[in-house]
Parts: C-alpha cells; sequence; structure tokens
C-alpha cells in the first residue's frame, strides 16, 4: 500500500524533496517520531495520504496568466506541475453538463434528482443541504456548482448527465464513470496534458487521486469564459435557487465563492480549496473593447480577456490579483510591440 501511495504522489508531480521536507517539518513540529516508530502497520496507508496531502498544501504555488482572445502566456510559474486542484474541477463539470444540455436540445430547465449514493461520494458537507430524493433543476445545480461549490449539486449533475449520454449511447455502465469520462475528454479535446478527473466534484477522495495543472485550468477556463452562458454562472454574487423536495419548493440562497468577483473588473470564474489542493483561484478580467487602425485605413476591433490561475497558495485571492495586474503589464508591452510571438511555446496551446 505504501508503495502504491508512493507512484500516486510520484504521477501526481510531487518531487520526492518536498515530500521529506514537509514530513521533516511536521515532525519538528508534532514530534511524530515516537509515533511513527511505534505505529502498527495498518495505519501507514492512512499516513501515506495523509503526506500526500500535506505535500501537495505545503508545495510552492503553481500560476499562469493567458489572454483569453491572443492565446498568449504572459506570466507563468510551475504552470505545467502536476497538483491537485480541489473544486477548480467543477469547471469542467459545469461546461460537460452545459455542452450536453445544448448538444441533447433539453436544456437546463429539466429537473435532475440527487442520487442516494452522493452523500457517500460528496467528501464534505454540502452547503445547500441537498439530500437524496431532492431534485433541482439542472440550471439551479449548475448554479450551486459554479457558485457555492456544493458537492452534492456537482455529483447530481453527473449522475444525470451520465445517465442520459449512457442510455442515448445504449451502454451499460455507472452513470458517475461515463460523466467523469466526458470530463477528461473535454480536457484532452481543450489540450489539457497533465490532467485526470476522478470525480466531479474535484476532492482528493476517490482513487486514482485527481490532478491538473495550471496551464490545463487555464485551457478549460479559456473555453468556459468563451460560453456567455458559463459566464452569466460565475459572474454573479448571490443567486437563490429552488429544491423541491417531498412536494415542497424551498428557495435557499447561494453565495459565490469567488472573493475577488467585481474587482478589477473580474466577472468569473472559480475559487477553491481542500487540504490537499491549498487555496486555488482562476479568474478571468475583460477591459474594454480597443479599436486599431491598420495600415490599409480599415479598422479592427481588439477584445481584451485575462485570464489567472492560482493553485496551492496560501492567499490566493491576493496572489490572482497581484498576477492580474502583472499580466496586464506584461499584456500592454507586448501590444506596443507588435505582439510578436518569438517562441511557439510562448501560447498556450504549445506551452
Amino acid at each position: 500500500m505504501r508503495r502504491a501511495r508512493k507512484e500516486e504522489v510520484q504521477e501526481a508531480g510531487i518531487h520526492r524533496e518536498k515530500r521529506v521536507a514537509g514530513l521533516a517539518e511536521a515532525v519538528k513540529h508534532d514530534g511524530y517520531i515516537p509515533f511513527l516508530t511505534f505505529m502498527p502497520r495498518f495505519l501507514f496507508p492512512v499516513l501515506a495520504t495523509w503526506c500526500l496531502m500535506a505535500s501537495l498544501a505545503a508545495a510552492q504555488s503553481a500560476v499562469i496568466v493567458v489572454d483569453a482572445f491572443n492565446r498568449k502566456v504572459h506570466v507563468a510559474g510551475n504552470a505545467n506541475a502536476k497538483r491537485a486542484v480541489g473544486g477548480l474541477a467543477k469547471i469542467a463539470t459545469g461546461m460537460v453538463a452545459l455542452d450536453w444540455a445544448e448538444a441533447s436540445r433539453v436544456g437546463v430547465g429539466v429537473l435532475a434528482p440527487v442520487p442516494a449514493y452522493a452523500p457517500q461520494i460528496a467528501g464534505g458537507a454540502s452547503p445547500l443541504g441537498l439530500q437524496p430524493g431532492d431534485s433541482m433543476t439542472l440550471r439551479d445545480l449548475i448554479y450551486a456548482t459554479m457558485m457555492g461549490s456544493d458537492n452534492i449539486a456537482a455529483i447530481t449533475l453527473g449522475d444525470f448527465v451520465g445517465r442520459d449520454h449512457l442510455a442515448r449511447l445504449r451502454r451499460s455502465g455507472h452513470p458517475m464513470d461515463e460523466f467523469v469520462r466526458q470530463m477528461n475528454q473535454l480536457a484532452k479535446r481543450e489540450g489539457c496534458k497533465g490532467t485526470r478527473f476522478t470525480n466531479p466534484h474535484g476532492e482528493e477522495n476517490s482513487r486514482p487521486v485527481p490532478y491538473s495543472t495550471a496551464s490545463d485550468i487555464a485551457r478549460l477556463t479559456v473555453y468556459a469564459v468563451s460560453r456567455p452562458a458559463m459566464r452569466f454562472y460565475t459572474n454573479q454574487s448571490s443567486r437563490s435557487v429552488t429544491i423541491y423536495r417531498a412536494g415542497q419548493q424551498i428557495s435557499v440562497p447561494v453565495s459565490n465563492t469567488n472573493q475577488l468577483l467585481g474587482v478589477d473588473r473580474i466577472d468569473g470564474v472559480k475559487a477553491a480549496s481542500t487540504y490537499a489542493s491549498g487555496g486555488c483561484c482562476a479568474i478571468s478580467a475583460e477591459r474594454p473593447s480597443t479599436v486599431q487602425v491598420q495600415a490599409d485605413n480599415t479598422s479592427h476591433i481588439y477584445r481584451h480577456r485575462m485570464i489567472v490561475v492560482v493553485l496551492g497558495s496560501a492567499n490566493p485571492f491576493q496572489e490572482a490579483r497581484g498576477l492580474l495586474y502583472q499580466g496586464w503589464a506584461a499584456y500592454d508591452r507586448w501590444l506596443a510591440a507588435g505582439r510578436p510571438i518569438t517562441n511557439k511555446k510562448q501560447m498556450l496551446a504549445d506551452f
């Protein structure tokens, strides 16, 4: 079991030195040497999981800043390191649900029931207090997932969409497995190179452990903000949703967990935090469009939107806001220089 956990840690891109340093700090701080010496062998898997989470949380933050329309990377640090990303996985969950609603022509007004197994795999409490047997529209489930980061809402989306997808394909299987497969297919389609989703809510309570990278989350975020519907779901500070329970309609408020919403023109997208991931956020901000006169006296309208992703930060909102300033400054210098591309790896697709 210890060996299996070690392979998971290595696959997640956590260097051995950081793991050892994190464990050494824990021993120094809490005096665990006697505990380790006499710990029963059956507890080793628990310790291995704890070490994985501790090392992920203590690692240096991973960041990337890219403009959404040109997809030019302006700032990056550890951007391709595989990390726990917690609830940022819900960006893929929301987009798979929206894509399904559009492709199936069912829409987002249909009611979806909370499956009986949802609380067992949620990995945390439901801020909305959702219970098996409750129903919500897909629209409200997306609000609850993206704004309130409700795990049971994300699971309900996955169960409903996965179940319908299996039925349309006339295939057997678990609806959650099918939905997660769609999440990973979306990631692959958008060029993600270091991502493995294993559940729709992003908690690190499934095996194998889910992970992604700052650059991959940026790819998914660029796709998400290209859809006006998703921008509408993520740019509201609060929203009332309806739970249908035992013949009654219960109105429940949902608050957006993105503390930067409305600051510096930030209009999304997702905030997240787990013990393993540390503080994470993916933000988006758009500046007013500009008109540039071309050499032939024609004019061209340029739109300007910046994406910032921060993973594993002690203060993700403060770090993201500082990176946004830094990104706009680099972007302006790039525009003034005539948008030069001297290396294809400056572009998100090849980063």
